[in-house]
């Protein structure tokens, strides 16, 4: 009888281990769904210039801009979500539309026709690139807005804990990666596998613009309950945008624009 328990104990823990192994190795798959198949701008954005921005020597991101009208107007920086490409945000780009003020959408690293493997660190610097890329172009921080959806939020409140811009919008956002993993392995040793953490939270004390979060109740893939959290640990000003039936990103023109307009009389 020991010899049998024995076995069959020595047989989980090889499950176990190899269950572990196998989130391992396939959790940038889990997390990043990037497309290849990027629509043509003149269909999406057609009032927008495509441009390349340089990260590094290797690498460069397709990135669709529209400059703001005049010097004093500000521009909204989108980072999307964990799949598609600039080309698949034709809805945001449509409910960022403005007489005045600039928009500028790229894809991340690995998505689109960009090269390289999108990773955490990666994410952070395709971000960087691109917004030192507007400050070349004479777009200074201070009149930069940024929208980070769902994945993205958290790559902009990494780049608003180092940075000052006029004001952060975040949609769907999470405390972080790690939280949301263990809410759907949590008999997983989730901070021993995870290499891309994500952790929002641990940024909000070095964020000081003003800061407006939209998250829905009914969102079922990004906890409401995450966004709330991120909300009451975050620095004044903040406002959180609670809404019942957005499910996840499913915010109109007038959200967005309740949010920005928000931020701009901060």
């Amino acid at each position: 009888m020991f010899a049998f328990v024995k076995k069959l104990l020595t047989l989980s823990l090889v499950v176990y281990l190899g269950v572990c192994a196998a989130l391992f190795f396939a959790q940038e798959s889990l997390l990043f769904k990037p497309d290849s198949q990027v629509a043509n701008k003149s269909a999406i954005f057609p009032e927008a210039t495509e441009y390349r921005i340089p990260v590094n020597d290797t690498l460069s991101l397709q990135a669709w801009f529209r400059p703001p009208r005049h010097a004093d107007a500000i521009t909204v920086v989108m980072l999307h979500g964990n799949a598609g490409n600039l080309s698949t945000r034709k809805r945001h780009i449509d409910n960022f539309r403005d007489t005045e003020r600039g928009f500028l959408i790229f894809s991340w690293r690995g998505y689109g026709n960009n090269a390289g493997i999108p990773s955490e660190a990666g994410l952070y610097a395709d971000a960087q690139a691109v917004l030192d890329w507007l400050n070349h172009k004479g777009i200074p921080d201070t009149h930069i807005v940024l929208y980070g959806e769902s994945l993205g939020s958290g790559v902009a409140l990494e780049m608003a804990a180092h940075r000052q811009f006029k004001g952060v919008m975040l949609g769907a956002p999470y405390t972080s990666i790690t939280e949301m993993a263990k809410r759907d392995y949590p008999w997983m040793p989730i901070e021993l596998l995870l290499k891309h953490p994500f952790d929002s939270l641990s940024k909000l004390p070095q964020v000081t613009e003003p800061l407006a979060i939209l998250h829905s109740r009914d969102d079922r893939v990004i906890p409401f309950a995450l966004g709330k959290e991120l909300a009451e640990h975050a620095q004044a000003p903040k406002r959180l945008y609670d809404f019942s039936d957005r499910g996840h990103t499913g915010f109109t023109k007038t959200d967005l624009d309740t949010a920005l307009t928000w931020i701009l009389e901060q």
